[in-house]
């Protein structure tokens, strides 16, 4: 048994060794198969994460590749055309009679007013009538007037005479020369005298004439200031009537001075007012202040109006057009067509069922218009709707066609009363 146990023991302690190595074959074996795993597991995780990323990569650039969708839209159309458009310059103003046709009539003397023959609208004719002042003070005015006159008269006879005697006596050596010259300084004193009370009857018969006042022109009366009764003091400040020829009138209108080396004399315009929206006068540029004010930057222009059938009232406001150049034969697009944005003017011209947009040079443009200087031509086809928000092009949707009218189906009691009752 010992030895057995001494040999069981040798060869297991012989045998330790071999065992020692086999562990560490072993451990190094687990060791090398866990390394390659891992560096496989990595190189096929590395390997699908590039290859997603590049699907992903190809992926979005083929979408940044790919053309954007062109809209398609339901929008209106029109043609390009070719008519003249007028450059015009608007100015806006009061309507007024021309000067030294327009006047405030006044009696030229004092009195009390026996009659007002005219009123508001009344047409008058040049040395009319319109108003009589009571004539009675004037009259008494006159012969006083008249008596004056012949008292000088008589003065310068007896001045005359006193002269004749006079010469007599000195001429017989009895009177003086002294006196001689105060006969004849009597005279001449005596004929002044004559010549004023002469000029004072005619003033006096003036007055009386003055008592009935006239219109000095043709026109109408814009307003009667006074009534049968009351007193007037003979001076402008208390007027009878005002009256206005109103054939021709004026706009008086201000032109900003940027515009002022484009307007000149004799230049057409167009007069409108609201007080006859459906009418247009016709009007010509007659002059042209020479001085600017400096508040507005303007100058006062006067427009000359044909009135014939006096129409257009004093003091009525008014706009006028002045045509400053014309522009024949223009290409011209509605002005819904153009487009304005950060790239410049455009419009979309329409090929097919295709429109595409198009740069444009704009030259004249109008509430009713614009004009096309470049970039298309007569008969072109535009968008003139929905051209807002468009792109560089857009698809026009073709009109669904109109569906036929249904015919109305009748009522059950109407296709009851058409139905024949059976014979039974």
């Amino acid at each position: 048994m010992g030895r057995r146990f001494s040999s069981a023991t040798a060869a297991a302690t012989l045998d330790q060794p071999h065992r020692h190595e086999n562990t560490k074959t072993r451990k190094h074996e687990t060791r090398t198969h866990t390394a390659t795993g891992s560096w496989f597991r990595g190189f096929v995780v590395s390997w699908l994460i590039a290859a997603c990323a590049s699907a992903g990569c190809s992926h979005k650039a083929e979408e940044d590749t790919k053309p954007p969708e062109v809209p398609t839209i339901t929008a209106d159309t029109a043609k390009v055309t070719r008519r003249t458009l007028i450059d015009d310059l608007i100015v806006r103003g009061t309507v007024s009679a021309i000067p030294n046709e327009d006047v405030k009539v006044s009696a030229l003397v004092a009195g009390r007013v026996n009659s007002v023959t005219v009123a508001e609208g009344d047409t008058v004719r040049q040395g009319q009538v319109i108003a009589e002042l009571d004539r009675q003070p004037l009259l008494d005015q006159r012969r006083q007037a008249a008596a004056a006159v012949e008292q000088a008269k008589a003065q310068l006879e007896n001045a005359r005479l006193n002269l004749q005697r006079n010469e007599q006596l000195f001429q017989r050596g009895i009177a003086a020369g002294k006196e001689v010259e105060d006969a004849r300084t009597a005279v001449a004193a005596a004929q002044s005298a004559l010549e004023q009370a002469n000029a004072a009857l005619n003033t006096a018969e003036r007055n009386v004439e003055r008592a009935a006042v006239r219109s000095p022109i043709a026109g109408q009366v814009v307003k009667r200031m006074v009534s049968v009764g009351e007193q007037v003091d003979g001076t402008a400040g208390q007027p009878i009537a005002e009256i206005a020829n109103l054939d021709r009138v004026e706009l008086a209108a201000n032109v900003p001075a940027e515009y002022l080396s484009r307007v000149a004399l004799n230049m057409k315009a167009a007069i409108t007012t609201d007080a006859f929206p459906k009418r247009t006068f016709d009007g010509t540029v007659i002059a042209i202040a020479p001085a600017v004010d400096a508040t507005t930057n303007a100058a006062l222009t006067r427009i000359r109006i044909a009135n014939a059938n006096r129409q257009l009232k004093v003091g009525v406001f008014a706009e006028a057009r002045v045509a400053l150049a014309e522009h024949a034969n223009a290409l011209v697009v509605p002005p819904p067509a153009l487009v304005r944005d950060d790239k410049g003017a455009a419009v979309y011209l329409v090929s097919g069922d295709l429109a595409q947009r198009t740069d444009v040079q704009v030259g004249l443009e109008k509430p009713d218009a614009i004009e096309i200087l470049s970039g298309v031509k007569e008969g072109d086809t535009v968008l003139i709707s929905s051209v807002y928000g468009l792109g560089e092009k857009a698809k026009l949707a073709k009109p669904e066609p109109e569906k036929p009218a249904k015919e109305e189906e009748k009522p059950k009691d109407d296709k009851a009363k058409d139905e024949k009752p059976e014979k039974h």
